[in-house]
């Protein structure tokens, strides 16, 4: 008898994180939040994966002392910066820190004039990953992985080239 088994639904948002870090599997990761992150530490600890945490308003002086890491979530800090700060914060870590990166950020935590538009996270390469409403609370959790953010075209190869002699020479 050949029975099929259910997996279970994820229901909260610390379980989609967690599910996230289960699926990348990092060796070094690195938390930004104003407060701490039990996932990804608990996650860290359980994983031997060495921990960075960032608590500042401000982590920009903070983030020019550390290396490249392989993940890195930002949690409880978005809802506090400008959208100009928070998108410059995204992308230094997407473009110098990590190759992944998982943002989780509570909309109406935010004052208004601060908050973030859903294609905001979008325009910057991120995917949704889940929406949580709960007792008049909300939060999303977004994630960007560089491997797989950007799918490949069909016609981006020489056979579509008027010139496919010439794929792979020469950069302009």
């Amino acid at each position: 008898m050949n029975t099929a088994i259910a997996s279970k639904a994820i229901e909260t948002p610390q379980e989609k994180l967690a599910a996230i870090l289960d699926s990348h599997q990092p060796r070094s990761l690195l938390t930004i939040s104003l407060n701490p992150v039990p996932v990804a530490e608990h996650w860290a600890r359980d994983h031997d994966c060495e921990l960075t945490r960032i608590q500042e308003l401000n982590p920009f002086d903070d983030l020019e002392r550390i290396s490249r890491v392989d993940m890195a979530v930002v949690a409880d800090q978005l809802e506090y910066m400008t959208r100009r700060d928070g998108e410059a914060l995204l992308g230094l870590l997407r473009n110098l820190h990590t190759d992944s990166m998982v943002a989780v950020y509570q909309p109406l935590l935010a004052p208004e004039k601060l908050r973030w538009p859903h294609n905001g996270f979008l325009a910057l390469g991120c995917r949704e990953e889940g929406h949580f409403a709960q007792e008049g609370r909300e939060l999303d959790i977004y994630s960007y992985d560089l491997d797989s953010y950007n799918f490949r075209r069909s016609w981006n190869n020489p056979r579509f080239w008027a010139n496919p002699e010439n794929w792979g020479k020469y950069w302009w």
